[in-house]
């Protein structure tokens, strides 16, 4: 049986994407992996943790994919939902930094034989990593449609689920909660039309599933913080959070930023926005969220 983990980055920011991360792999483990495997809201307060941040993704991508990433393209491989507009189609991927950016290629080399020896040991085969990116842009249009945050982001689940379950007929699924969402299965009759869906469990903690259709079967539990249990969602949390930054990097070096901004809701990026409402910008919609 194939297992998945899967979280989100970004859910609540001003500016930059919403991202939505799955590891799938050949077993998960729920305790006892490496300390410095943790929250990726952990990893994100300094510099140096910037670079821990990078060498764990970069490792994830090594070992999943059997190579390296030749550039910042190569990590964002799933990115259809990002729609830049004619008038301005440098402002994301055109201005990706090289990488590696905060740490060595030798530390990665390093990580990616430590993370693989762990993974040998607790005999956890990593199959794929797969982030789904959806721009400022085309969150802001599903917003004007009266679509809800945590549909919008749901939508992100839905499909690196259906992706996972295309070659393998069992699996289990261990996702963070979506927005402290408890009940689920009025967004999963949305992408799982023709399935049979029985209702384990709804509460604060836990909502659990059992998902079934022909010979496949999904056990799918949405859970309160992740990142403290599953390996795998762990994984998916640090890589998203990876894939955030360097997607916010790129913004950054578009709009020629004095300093990098995360556009989370801190004081540089509010003071920030004021000033990007002082430009008025035609590529407003690219940057700044309405929600």
């Amino acid at each position: 049986m194939a297992h998945l983990g899967i979280d989100e980055n970004g859910y609540g920011p001003a500016l930059g994407p919403l991202v939505v991360t799955g590891v799938k792999g050949s077993s998960d483990i729920t305790e006892k992996w490496p300390a410095d495997i943790c929250d990726s809201k952990l990893l994100f307060s300094s510099r140096d943790k910037f670079a821990k941040i990078e060498k764990i993704a970069l490792a994830i991508f090594e070992i999943s994919r059997k190579k390296s990433p030749e550039n910042a393209l190569d990590i964002f491989e799933n990115f259809e939902d990002v729609h830049c507009l004619e008038m301005n189609p440098k402002i994301c991927f055109e201005n990706l930094p090289e990488i590696p950016l905060w740490t060595t290629i030798a530390d990665i080399e390093k990580y990616t034989e430590y993370l693989s020896c762990f993974l040998a040991q607790h005999k956890i085969e990593l199959e794929t990593v797969n982030s789904q990116i959806l721009c400022v842009n085309k969150f802001n249009d599903f917003c004007r449609k009266n679509m809800k945050k945590d549909f919008i982001d749901y939508m992100l689940f839905e499909k690196i689920m259906l992706q996972s379950i295309i070659d393998c007929d069992n699996i289990v699924i261990t996702a963070g909660k979506i927005g402290g969402r408890n009940k689920y299965c009025c967004f999963l009759k949305n992408g799982f039309c023709g399935w049979e869906i029985v209702k384990e469990k709804e509460d604060k903690e836990s909502s659990k599933y059992l998902l079934t259709r022909n010979s496949k079967k999904i056990i799918l539990n949405f859970v309160k913080d992740v990142e403290a249990k599953s390996f795998l969602g762990t994984l998916a949390g640090i890589y998203g959070k990876y894939v955030r930054e360097i997607f916010m990097r790129g913004i950054n070096r578009s709009l020629k930023t004095e300093r990098d901004i995360s556009g989370y809701r801190d004081k540089h990026t509010s003071e920030f926005i004021k000033e990007l409402y002082r430009k008025d910008l035609p590529y407003m919609d690219c940057v700044l969220r309405i929600k």
